[in-house]
């Protein structure tokens, strides 16, 4: 039976909804809509009313475009208000040889989720990272095997209540109903990571305007995640005041002529025309000048970034590197920039466009959104077996819970 998803992604700069469809296991995009942010900040809403205007507008042009009405929503949450941690539960089998039942496993899962949570703060995800049997780890499915110890190690990922709260009422205030919260970074590694990247070590960073979203994969499995409070803002900002523009003017500079500079970067002489803030008075600029002020933004950016892996005990085993998307990713030369700075395998994480109806999709943005949509696919498929662009992700829904 045919299914409708809709997935809500509620950045600083832009509200983007997608309408997909789901059928015998396939997902499909089959509306999107996307407006400006301007009561988003940092993943916290500051205006619910314009908020909810926001999401109202963009769900409106999603569904105009798909021909279907979205009643329930998957919604991404960022911010500084989450915190996450790797927790461990354990339970005795029994006897010696004792098979381990599905029961078992239902019992250690609850052991590991036990956790005395800060003062306002609420659980989004408690993700297995694996089966340990008297010792022995790595173990995915522990169900038929035989041991007196069974252990569970998760990834827990909390929010602050007051957050999630208000981003629930800005869902209702435009008569949706919230299906889950989904941690950014995890959404965002469904549409751009390979299975293989995971198993031997990645880091997924999505760099929207606001956040740096970070979602560390060890072994197959989520081994850290976090958020800096960085991102394309801040480079906007710089070129603002460096050239004394407007906002919106600097973030067009950005978007047209902006790069960064490495170590291959062949400058020309050249200039671009700008309009002065507060008047119509026009100004030519050096392009020199102006990748300058970006480049020591986005190296800032990147050692702040270079940092968090560090203090997180996985930097040695990014055998695969890093993975950018969001729309920072977008800015020309990042890619190369991001290499030389870190001195790690490095690519910008592109959703596919199998299922989409437009090429538009295909780009680190979206990252988020699809990713929205193949959770909801992953969720609500009851078999662990999926065919879709996207089947190494059948076993997601079973993390996921």
């Amino acid at each position: 039976m045919d299914r409708i998803v809709s997935a809500l992604d509620l950045g600083s700069q832009s509200v983007k909804f997608l309408i997909g469809e789901i059928s015998n296991g396939n997902a499909s995009i089959i509306g999107a809509g996307k407006v400006p942010s301007k009561s988003i900040s940092k993943g916290v809403v500051i205006d619910l009313n314009r908020a909810a205007e926001a999401v109202s507008e963009a769900k409106k042009v999603a569904e105009t475009m798909a021909g279907k009405k979205a009643n329930s929503v998957y919604v991404s949450v960022s911010g500084s208000h989450l915190y996450s941690l790797n927790n461990k539960g354990s339970i005795i089998v029994s006897r010696e040889g004792r098979e381990i039942s599905k029961d078992d496993v239902k019992r250690v899962e609850e052991s590991a989720r036990v956790l005395l949570l800060q003062a306002n703060q609420r659980v989004i995800h408690a993700i297995p990272r694996q089966f340990i049997i008297d010792g022995q780890g790595g173990i995915r499915n522990p169900v038929g095997m035989s041991g007196i110890k069974l252990e569970e190690e998760v990834h827990i990922v909390t929010g602050s209540s007051t957050v999630l709260y208000n981003i629930e009422k800005v869902v209702s205030m435009v008569d949706l109903k919230k299906e889950a919260f989904v941690l950014q970074s995890l959404a965002s590694s469904l549409s751009t990571l390979k299975e293989q990247e995971k198993e031997l070590g990645v880091a997924l960073v999505d760099i929207g305007a606001g956040t740096g979203d970070i979602a560390v994969f060890v072994n197959g499995s989520i081994a850290h995640t976090s958020v800096l409070p960085i991102g394309g803002e801040y480079i906007t900002k710089d070129i603002a005041y460096a050239l004394r523009v407007s906002l919106e003017e600097a973030e067009r500079i950005k978007k047209d002529f902006g790069f960064a500079k490495s170590g291959n970067t062949v400058l020309e002489n050249s200039t671009i025309e700008v309009s002065r803030i507060g008047t119509d008075e026009k100004t030519t600029v050096d392009i020199d000048y102006l990748s300058d002020v970006i480049t020591a933004r986005v190296d800032e950016i990147l050692e702040t970034l270079k940092l968090e892996l560090i203090k997180s005990g996985y930097w040695g085993a990014l055998h695969s590197g890093v993975v950018f998307t969001g729309g920072c990713a977008k800015l020309k030369n990042f890619g190369k920039r991001a290499d030389e700075v870190l001195e790690l395998p490095v690519r910008i994480g592109i959703p596919k466009s199998d299922y989409t109806f437009s090429d538009m999709l295909s780009d680190p943005e979206y990252a988020t959104s699809i990713g929205l949509i193949l959770y909801a696919l992953s969720e609500g498929g009851k078999s662990r077996k999926v065919s879709n662009p996207f089947s190494s992700l059948s076993w997601i829904k079973d993390i996921f819970e």
